[in-house]
């Protein structure tokens, strides 16, 4: 019988890490892997800009906007894909993987294309004017500050507008402006169709396999400035409150701190941070003093009373030696 040496033993041992470990870092993580970029996109972490690349990992928290004559492209673990137009500025709010996959986003504007949802994930993305929860299949969202449109491209997908609740079979189109009521059509408008990315109009590419083996950095550009993430700062509460705890270290900037205070009608909720409320320390007691024996209560030493008892002998002697009123 032949002994197999312990040290061989070990070495499979550490090869089986390495290879988990190597495999952990190329999987797309719930936020999913920015798989594609045409042109240029900046990423907000932490209080930091950075410029996007192909195969970062994103992270929940992440602020995605993408510039202007650009094209984006996230791919995820499960099979889903979400490509992003010219101009998206985008807020991945949470993203959790388990039993049940759930992203959560708030759209600020853009375009985008959701792919290959899996019933049973949990997806949301909220607008300025109406919120969307796929349910399977495919979308295309359109939103700004005070128009949003929805087509339901295939499967299923379920449309808030207020308290109404609608849900949109392929082929459904939804359009709705700010202070207006929505309209619903079996067809998108040709408007919405042509001015949508040409990316958008056929199936997304598969590319996530091309960053299995790496795992990309995004290169550090500078620390947000107040101009850089204004428009997040003055978003709805829901989404700005957050963001407090995770810019308040940029208000010890003098520019940051100015654009805060210039302001801050739009975001009270940094008065505290801007102007600490002060504590008032009770003022202390008087302290009694204890006369001792031969020596003057304070009551003795007041002006008028007694005061030859206060001072020198020689003083004393002087105020004696005065002539009589």
């Amino acid at each position: 019988m032949q002994v197999v040496p312990k040290w061989v033993g070990f070495v499979f041992v550490v090869l089986a890490m390495l290879c988990a470990a190597a495999l952990a870092r190329a999987a797309p993580g719930p936020a999913g892997t920015l798989t594609l970029l045409e042109g240029q996109a900046a990423l907000v972490r932490g209080a930091a800009r950075y410029a996007l690349a192909e195969g970062v990992r994103l992270q929940p928290g992440d602020i995605i906007e993408v510039a202007e004559d650009s094209l984006a492209q996230i791919e995820y673990g499960d099979g889903g894909a979400l490509a992003l137009g010219a101009g998206t500025r985008l807020l991945t709010m949470s993203a959790s993987a388990g039993k049940t996959t759930h992203r959560e986003y708030y759209v600020m504007q853009g375009a985008l294309k959701l792919t290959g949802v899996i019933r049973g994930t949990r997806l949301r993305f909220a607008t300025p004017i109406f919120n969307v929860q796929p349910v399977e299949g495919a979308m295309v969202l359109v939103a700004s500050g005070s128009e949003a449109s929805l087509f339901a491209e295939s499967g299923e997908t379920r449309l808030t507008s207020g308290s109404a609740t609608l849900r949109l079979k392929s082929g459904d189109f939804y359009t709705r402006r700010n202070g207006h009521k929505g309209s619903a059509a079996a067809l998108p408008s040709k408007a919405f169709v042509e001015a949508l990315p040409k990316l958008f109009l056929d199936p997304l590419p598969a590319r996530v396999a091309l960053f299995d083996a790496r795992a990309v950095e995004p290169k550090r550009l500078e620390e947000v400035s107040y101009a850089g993430v204004e428009a997040w700062l003055k978003a709805p509460p829901a989404i700005r409150k957050p963001l407090v705890a995770r810019f308040e270290p940029r208000a010890s900037d003098a520019a940051f701190r100015a654009g805060l205070v210039a302001n801050l009608k739009y975001h009270p909720e940094w008065d505290p941070i801007l102007h600490p409320a002060v504590q008032e320390v009770p003022a202390a007691a008087p302290t009694p003093v204890d006369a001792g024996p031969g020596r003057p209560t304070p009551v003795d030493a007041a002006p008028g009373r007694g005061a030859a008892m206060e001072l020198g002998p020689g003083a004393a002697m002087e105020l004696k030696s005065m002539p009589p009123p």
